[in-house]
């Protein structure tokens, strides 16, 4: 039994820090404060930068990052290389952005979905409720 609640204390802890970081890796705050206040903005393409990697099998592949412009409510020129984007938009081309008032620079293309806005807690959530599966299998085992 000692073994069982051990196990729990430990994997709901990893559970949390593991949901935690993803949600930095995908940058769930930056997103999140982009979407909270509402405000959008239409931005053009005023560049594009490509960049060339390696996938894991060593293939070649190539990132494409446009570099975005758009006037905030209050007037301000914004510039900013979206990295979170799935469509990369053609120089010169609009495109609708979500910013915050406090940090427009961390303004995105990406609309609000499910997933990203609870990303921690679904991550901590699934690894929660198997750490409970895995401590109650293990307390009737021992």
């Amino acid at each position: 039994m000692v073994i069982a609640v051990v196990y729990l204390v430990v994997s709901l802890g990893a559970s949390v820090i593991c949901g935690r970081l993803l949600d930095r890796q995908l940058k769930g705050p930056q997103l999140r404060a982009a979407w909270a206040e509402g405000l959008t903005a239409e931005a053009r393409c005023t560049a594009v930068r490509t960049e060339e990697g390696q996938d894991a099998e060593g293939g070649l592949v190539t990132h494409r990052y446009p570099t975005l412009e758009f006037r905030t409510a209050d007037g301000r020129t914004v510039s900013f290389e979206e990295r979170q984007s799935r469509h990369v938009p053609a120089e010169g081309e609009f495109v609708t952005v979500h910013y915050s008032a406090r940090n427009p620079e961390g303004a995105t293309t990406r609309a609000a979905s499910f997933g990203m806005l609870h990303a921690r807690a679904l991550i901590t959530g699934v690894g929660a409720v198997l750490s409970v599966a895995i401590a109650s299998t293990l307390a009737l085992v021992i």
